[in-house]
């Protein structure tokens, strides 16, 4: 029957394992594919012999022992095909353990060797009679030193994280600790405590799944290297830690029914159901966290804007809030989490509450500035006050850039670079510079002799030229206009104006000057030397006093 499976089989199972996998997830069906087809050609074999068997005659042991060779063969086949699968030392492409170069192929043979010793301890009972106790007990041991040897190996090898391989992440269980937990299940089994050898077993398993399945998830997504901050990896990570969890939670049920009698009704049930209900609901925290941080995180990243020196425009209040909005639901849903995950495990928290309640009350006297400050916080954002980079001066003189908002402080970034973090309540008055428009002034001194009408019209052209350049015109909400301001002696000064968009003023006073310079040059004006006049008494005479390089008026 084998035979006749592959020879259909065959042709779908090289067809599998010559495709080339763009990444690990696609890998991880065509892994699927390939195991159906591999463990599909071993049950046929354990079923045509099973029936082989028992269509001829046997003595009154040899048919069990024959089945229960079938049984143990069968069973190293399909723990061999799992391993083959999942390291695929032939083709690396499918591969789906991220273990070193050079050694996928140690793990076919081991998970063989071990589906057929689990096998064999289960079939001795019902082979070797009264000895069977003795060699049930010698089979159990050999596979749990060989598991225990197996995960002290594997949790010792380099869990090198694959986005960032300049990084080593801590690893759990170490050396120690996985040895450590070994030889206290040996020791607690040894003793006659089964069921406590057992559970601590649980307990390793499950932590080393725990840390494992990071590393797996990594593996999968590897490809993407900002994996990390999607939200599919994240809930994998999450769904299969809380897998793990669960069914280390139903094992730890079995255990405690088994071991300890604890009635299903009356102990272990309402326990177990309790902590997976802690379980389920941190799973259901955590996802509603992923969902809501992604939401928001990419939000924010169409939001920014290219230049960190430009401003935010009318996408500034989300900029400013949003992260606010973040930190509040993740403080919010790690304290629903907690009080829901106490009263899940029946643990009373009215008391906790009201202590809760008593100790708000004395944070409240005895920090009445940090009260302060983040209610003046909440007024200042709900007022819309500032927002994320723009530049503002508060009343105790501190100006700047706002860089940051947290729920206390504001950070400042100076035009010099210092960095400024200014609580809310020592803000005061705010000045805000960056809103709507901003008109800049600047002063033209001038000989007291010059034509003060044309002037005005040689800057009202520059004014309009302005405004027509496809650069700058767009950046202008009103041209640049020059009036006389004042008259001193010897001086004539002209006061220019423009109103434009915060924090464009600058390199359009600058444009405004150089062009200013080169209309003045080309029709014959000069700009007044600097310097001051003394007037005596009576207008009888005049002195002036020069910089060096001046002209007596």
């Amino acid at each position: 029957m084998e035979w006749l499976y592959w020879s259909y089989a065959s042709a779908p199972l090289r067809a599998v394992v010559t495709v080339r996998a763009a990444n690990p997830r696609q890998a991880l069906r065509l892994a699927g594919q390939r195991l159906a087809l591999l463990w599909g050609g071993s049950l046929l074999f354990a079923g045509g012999t099973s029936m082989a068997i028992a269509s001829l005659p046997w003595p009154d042991s040899a048919g069990a022992a024959a089945s229960a060779a079938t049984l143990v063969t069968t069973a190293a086949r399909l723990a061999a095909a799992l391993g083959e699968t999942l390291a695929s030392p032939h083709h690396p492409a499918l591969r789906l353990l991220p273990t070193e170069s050079g050694r996928p192929g140690s793990i076919v043979a081991p998970a063989a060797v071990l589906g057929g010793l689990a096998a064999a301890a289960t079939l001795l009972p019902s082979l070797a009679g009264a000895e069977a106790p003795h060699l049930e007990t010698a089979a159990r041991v050999v596979v749990a030193a060989s598991l225990a040897v197996a995960i002290v190996m594997t949790t010792t090898r380099s869990g090198r994280k694959l986005t960032d391989g300049n990084r080593r992440g801590a690893r759990f269980p170490s050396r120690a600790g996985a040895a450590g937990l070994v030889c206290v299940a040996f020791v607690a089994w040894f003793v006659g405590e089964g069921g406590l050898a057992v559970a601590l077993a649980d307990v390793g398993c499950a932590a080393a799944l725990l840390v494992a399945s990071r590393r797996v998830v990594q593996f999968l997504w590897q490809d993407e290297l900002d994996c990390w901050e999607g939200t599919v990896p994240n809930l994998a990570l999450s769904a299969a830690r809380f897998g793990i969890v669960s069914t280390a939670i139903a094992i730890g049920a079995l255990i405690a029914t088994d071991a300890w009698g604890w009635s299903v009704g009356g102990d272990a049930g309402p326990l177990a159901l309790r902590a997976f209900g802690t379980a389920l609901l941190a799973f259901a925290a955590h996802a509603a966290w992923l969902a809501l941080r992604a939401s928001v995180d990419g939000r924010l990243r169409r939001l920014a804007v290219d230049d960190p020196h430009d401003a935010a425009g009318p996408n500034g209040r989300l900029l400013t809030l949003l992260p606010l909005l973040r930190t509040t639901a993740a403080v919010t849903l790690a304290t629903s989490f907690a009080l829901s995950a106490l009263w899940m495990l029946d643990i009373p928290i009215a008391p906790l509450l009201a202590g809760a309640g008593v100790f708000g009350l004395a944070i409240g006297f005895g920090a009445q500035a940090l009260v302060r400050d983040v209610i003046s916080g909440v007024f200042y954002l709900v007022e819309d006050v500032f927002r994320v980079g723009e530049y503002i001066e508060s009343g105790s003189s501190t100006k700047g850039t706002v860089e940051r908002i947290t729920l206390r402080t504001v950070a400042l970034r100076h035009q010099n670079g210092p960095l400024h973090f200014v609580p809310y309540g020592s803000l005061g008055t705010v000045r805000n510079t960056s809103r709507d428009w901003v008109i800049d002034k600047f002063d033209l001194p001038l000989p007291v002799g010059t034509d003060s009408e044309g002037v005005r019209k040689l800057v009202k052209r520059i004014g309009v030229a302005m405004k027509e350049d496809p650069t700058i015109g767009p950046l202008l909400q009103e041209p640049l206009k020059a009036k006389l301001y004042r008259i001193e002696p010897g001086v004539k000064t002209f006061r220019c104006k423009f109103q434009t968009l915060p924090g464009r003023q600058f390199e359009i006073r600058a444009d405004a000057y150089r062009r200013i310079e080169a209309a003045l040059s080309e029709a014959g004006i000069a700009f007044a030397e600097p310097g001051s006049v003394v007037i005596m008494n009576g207008g009888q005479g005049v002195c002036g006093a020069h910089h060096p390089g001046g002209s007596s008026p």
